[in-house]
Protein backbone atom coordinates (compact mmCIF):
# COMPACT_ATOMS: atom_id res chain seq x y z
CA UNK A 1 0.00 0.00 0.00
CA UNK A 2 1.46 3.40 -0.60
CA UNK A 3 1.42 6.08 1.96
CA UNK A 4 -0.05 9.58 1.79
CA UNK A 5 2.25 12.08 1.69
CA UNK A 6 1.84 15.78 4.82
CA UNK A 7 0.52 17.22 1.58
CA UNK A 8 -2.17 15.44 0.48
CA UNK A 9 -3.29 14.17 4.03
CA UNK A 10 -3.20 17.98 4.97
CA UNK A 11 -5.60 18.76 1.91
CA UNK A 12 -8.34 16.29 3.33
CA UNK A 13 -7.84 17.76 6.67
CA UNK A 14 -8.55 21.20 5.58
CA UNK A 15 -11.42 19.70 3.86
CA UNK A 16 -12.67 18.31 6.75
CA UNK A 17 -13.18 20.71 8.68
CA UNK A 18 -16.12 22.60 7.58
CA UNK A 19 -17.56 19.20 5.95
CA UNK A 20 -20.77 18.02 6.61
CA UNK A 21 -19.98 14.55 5.92
CA UNK A 22 -17.83 11.42 7.27
CA UNK A 23 -15.46 10.51 4.42
CA UNK A 24 -12.72 8.68 5.56
CA UNK A 25 -9.33 8.70 4.31
CA UNK A 26 -6.36 5.47 4.76
CA UNK A 27 -3.66 6.88 5.47
CA UNK A 28 -0.87 4.00 5.85
CA UNK A 29 -0.62 0.14 6.60
CA UNK A 30 1.34 -0.79 9.81
CA UNK A 31 3.73 -2.93 8.53
CA UNK A 32 5.86 -6.23 10.29
CA UNK A 33 8.68 -4.42 11.36
CA UNK A 34 6.44 -1.59 13.04
CA UNK A 35 3.83 -4.02 14.53
CA UNK A 36 6.74 -6.10 16.01
CA UNK A 37 8.16 -2.52 17.23
CA UNK A 38 4.57 -2.28 19.18
CA UNK A 39 4.42 -5.88 20.34
CA UNK A 40 7.48 -5.00 22.26
CA UNK A 41 5.27 -2.68 24.46
CA UNK A 42 1.72 -4.03 24.40
CA UNK A 43 0.49 -7.14 23.65
CA UNK A 44 -1.21 -6.19 20.84
CA UNK A 45 -0.40 -7.83 17.05
CA UNK A 46 -1.58 -5.00 14.70
CA UNK A 47 0.14 -6.03 11.55
CA UNK A 48 -1.15 -5.28 8.47
CA UNK A 49 -3.66 -2.82 10.20
CA UNK A 50 -4.72 -0.07 7.81
CA UNK A 51 -4.56 3.77 9.48
CA UNK A 52 -7.81 5.50 9.07
CA UNK A 53 -9.30 8.78 9.76
CA UNK A 54 -12.44 10.06 9.30
CA UNK A 55 -14.08 13.89 8.79
CA UNK A 56 -16.38 13.71 12.17
CA UNK A 57 -12.91 12.91 14.35
CA UNK A 58 -10.86 15.80 12.61
CA UNK A 59 -13.48 17.99 13.44
CA UNK A 60 -13.40 16.76 17.01
CA UNK A 61 -9.93 17.75 17.05
CA UNK A 62 -10.98 21.30 15.59
CA UNK A 63 -13.28 21.78 18.42
CA UNK A 64 -11.77 20.31 21.30
CA UNK A 65 -8.14 20.85 20.28
CA UNK A 66 -7.96 23.65 17.56
CA UNK A 67 -4.18 24.44 18.28
CA UNK A 68 -3.57 20.52 17.63
CA UNK A 69 -5.25 20.30 13.91
CA UNK A 70 -1.84 20.64 12.01
CA UNK A 71 -0.60 17.40 13.68
CA UNK A 72 -3.19 15.25 12.02
CA UNK A 73 -0.93 15.63 8.78
CA UNK A 74 1.86 14.30 10.86
CA UNK A 75 -0.26 10.70 12.25
CA UNK A 76 2.07 8.68 9.69
CA UNK A 77 5.52 10.14 10.73
CA UNK A 78 4.15 9.75 14.49
CA UNK A 79 3.14 5.75 14.32
CA UNK A 80 6.03 5.18 12.66
CA UNK A 81 8.76 7.02 15.17
CA UNK A 82 6.30 6.56 18.10
CA UNK A 83 8.37 7.30 21.40
CA UNK A 84 6.32 5.45 23.36
CA UNK A 85 3.41 3.30 22.79
CA UNK A 86 0.37 2.09 25.53
CA UNK A 87 -2.77 0.17 25.52
CA UNK A 88 -6.28 1.66 27.24
CA UNK A 89 -9.54 0.22 27.61
CA UNK A 90 -12.00 2.25 27.98
CA UNK A 91 -16.38 2.35 28.22
CA UNK A 92 -17.48 4.57 25.07
CA UNK A 93 -19.76 7.11 26.17
CA UNK A 94 -22.30 6.86 23.95
CA UNK A 95 -22.95 2.83 23.59
CA UNK A 96 -21.20 1.74 27.29
CA UNK A 97 -19.42 -0.85 25.61
CA UNK A 98 -15.69 -1.16 26.48
CA UNK A 99 -13.00 -0.03 23.85
CA UNK A 100 -9.85 -0.83 23.23
CA UNK A 101 -7.46 2.34 22.35
CA UNK A 102 -3.76 2.33 21.63
CA UNK A 103 -2.14 5.61 22.28
CA UNK A 104 0.86 6.81 20.69
CA UNK A 105 3.47 9.22 21.57
CA UNK A 106 5.96 11.42 19.91
CA UNK A 107 7.66 14.28 21.59
CA UNK A 108 8.17 17.76 19.72
CA UNK A 109 10.04 20.73 20.52
CA UNK A 110 6.41 21.83 20.98
CA UNK A 111 5.36 19.35 23.88
CA UNK A 112 4.21 16.14 23.36
CA UNK A 113 1.70 15.18 21.18
CA UNK A 114 -0.53 12.20 22.15
CA UNK A 115 -2.78 10.13 18.91
CA UNK A 116 -5.07 8.12 20.18
CA UNK A 117 -6.15 5.62 17.74
CA UNK A 118 -9.48 3.22 18.02
CA UNK A 119 -8.54 -0.43 17.56
CA UNK A 120 -11.45 -2.51 15.48
CA UNK A 121 -10.52 -6.05 15.42
CA UNK A 122 -13.10 -7.16 13.09
CA UNK A 123 -11.66 -4.71 10.15
CA UNK A 124 -8.02 -4.16 11.12
CA UNK A 125 -8.02 -0.76 11.29
CA UNK A 126 -6.68 1.84 13.52
CA UNK A 127 -9.12 4.90 13.57
CA UNK A 128 -8.14 8.69 14.84
CA UNK A 129 -10.40 8.97 18.21
CA UNK A 130 -8.65 12.13 19.32
CA UNK A 131 -5.13 13.93 19.29
CA UNK A 132 -3.70 16.56 21.48
CA UNK A 133 -0.36 18.42 22.72
CA UNK A 134 0.50 17.20 26.54
CA UNK A 135 2.68 20.51 27.69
Amino acid sequence: MVQLTKDEICAFVNRARTSRTNHALTLCQVDLSLSLKIKQTIPLTLNDYHVVITEEYIRHVKNGHKHDVDHICRIPEIIAHFDTVSKTIEPNRRTGRTEIFVVFEKKYSDGTVKLVKLRDMRAKILSLKTLFRKE
